[in-house]
């Protein structure tokens, strides 16, 4: 019997973090000394979380610094922060999930804990430097994304850029709200896509 060969991914930066630069916005991996008060009023602000459909939570600080160490090894997982330029405040963070057997992909999702950059296309123009990081740098294939439907600013951004409707998980969670169901998106968007969204050759 035939074994799927895995497909070649580029090891010149596994474990080397993120540092980016986009017009407004610097994109760094993030570390354990990362962890403030500021993000942990993210995590106690229901209009934050509910279109994420998570919990708010009172949660320590040193738990915040221990869920950073774990979850940002810049090989598998990624927590990368969204900084302000011009105050150096981090306004945000993406999770980035990277999955490289037999086809390497990266699942992105992103929280904008900072109101006031609400509607401020922070957004597309952080994550475009992040697919291009990704997909140039990285080995990586494809990324996809999962949001819920009823959070309609992250599925008008996905549209705007250009990821495509996949299909659709309908009644795929409970909302912690409610109770209701919650069908569930999924977007995708392969290094050709982007490729040709950004006006480039295709091989």
């Amino acid at each position: 019997m035939n074994t799927p060969m895995k497909a070649p991914t580029n090891t010149a930066t596994k474990g080397r973090p993120v540092l980016l630069q986009t017009k407004r916005f610097l994109l760094r991996s993030l570390k354990p000394s990362d962890a403030s008060q500021r993000w942990l009023g993210w995590l106690k602000d229901p209009e934050v979380l509910d279109p994420l459909n998570t919990e708010v939570r009172d949660v320590a600080f040193r738990d915040l610094m221990t869920h950073i160490a774990e979850n940002a090894n810049n090989s598998k997982s990624y927590m990368i922060g969204i900084f302000d330029l011009e105050s150096k405040i981090q306004i945000g963070y993406y999770s980035i999930i990277c999955d490289d057997n037999f086809y390497p992909k990266a699942n992105f999702n992103v929280v904008i804990g900072e109101k006031s950059w609400w509607g401020k296309h922070v957004i597309n123009e952080t994550r475009a430097a992040l697919l291009d990081e990704f997909f140039d740098n990285r080995g990586i294939e494809k990324a996809t994304g999962n949001p819920y439907a009823r959070n309609f600013s992250a599925v008008f951004n996905y549209k705007a850029q250009g990821w495509r409707h996949e299909g659709t998980m309908r009644a795929h969670s409970r909302s912690i709200k409610d109770g209701s169901l919650l069908d569930q998106y999924i977007f995708g968007l392969t290094k050709d896509d982007w490729r040709k969204l950004r006006g480039e050759s295709v091989q």
